[in-house]
This record gives C-alpha cells, sequence and structure tokens, in this order.
C-alpha cells in the first residue's frame, strides 16, 4: 500500500481529534457540561481560525509521528508503533486547544498549558486512545 494515503489519513485524524478536543473543552468551560462547541470572540478568533488552529496541531502531530516512524525499532514493534501514535495525538492535542484569550486575557505564564490541557486529562486521554485505536484498525483493514 502507498505511504501517501496512509498519511492522509493520519493528518485527517489527528487534525479531527484536535478540532474534537478544541470543541469539548471550549463546551466545558464555557457551559460547563460536555458538548461540541466552536469558540467563536469576534474581532479576535473567529471558526475558522479554530479549523486553522486544529489543522496545524495535526501538522505538528504527524512531524512527531514521521520522526518517531524513521527509528527502525518502532517501525518493526506494534507497541512502538502504538506509543509513536499516542506520542503524535499527545502533541496535537496539546497543541489544539484555542487561544487562551478566548477564554479570557488573564492568564499567567505556563497557566494555559496546566488549565487547558493538563487540568483536562480525563478529555485528553480517551481521545489520544481512540486515534491509536482508529489508526490500528485501518493498518490492520488495509494490509
Amino acid at each position: 500500500m502507498p505511504k501517501l494515503p496512509l498519511r492522509v489519513f493520519d493528518f485527517l485524524l489527528l487534525s479531527a481529534a484536535a478540532a474534537l478536543f478544541g470543541a469539548c473543552l471550549t463546551s466545558v468551560l464555557k457551559t460547563g457540561a460536555y458538548g461540541w462547541m466552536i469558540p467563536d470572540a469576534p474581532y479576535m478568533y473567529e471558526p475558522r481560525d479554530f479549523f486553522i488552529d486544529a489543522a496545524l496541531a495535526g501538522l505538528g502531530g504527524m512531524l512527531v509521528l514521521a520522526l518517531a516512524e524513521r527509528a527502525a525499532k518502532v517501525r518493526e514493534s506494534a507497541p512502538g508503533r502504538a506509543a509513536a501514535v499516542l506520542a503524535a495525538a499527545l502533541v496535537s492535542l496539546y497543541a489544539a486547544p484555542p487561544s487562551p484569550q478566548v477564554f479570557g486575557n488573564t492568564w499567567a505564564p505556563g497557566e494555559a498549558a496546566r488549565e487547558l490541557f493538563l487540568a483536562q486529562l480525563h478529555m485528553v486521554l480517551p481521545i489520544a486512545l481512540a486515534v491509536v485505536a482508529l489508526r490500528w484498525g485501518l493498518h490492520r483493514v488495509l494490509r
């Protein structure tokens, strides 16, 4: 199987995971309930910016995945491939949240990372594990 379709699928999967996390995070922070809410802060952060950020987060994850898969040990073992995909998903999700200014302008240095990523591990880990499972399933079907 050519690698290009698999890489496109990886990019779409990582970008979709980033968009899912960003929208769920926005819903939790704005309404207090789980859901899907695209952030909208007029003149500062529009919905198209959200999807651009999700695509860029997916590209960041792709970079991590491509670099990790260059190692022979990672390519040859299933746990190594799964760990590389998990690392790529975590990088994508770390880069996924919308601009912290959408939620207010009083962020201290490092506070955005703690509150928008580390405090949300209850959402991050299931999404990252779903990315690993979906990628494993597709690669298994195609091989």
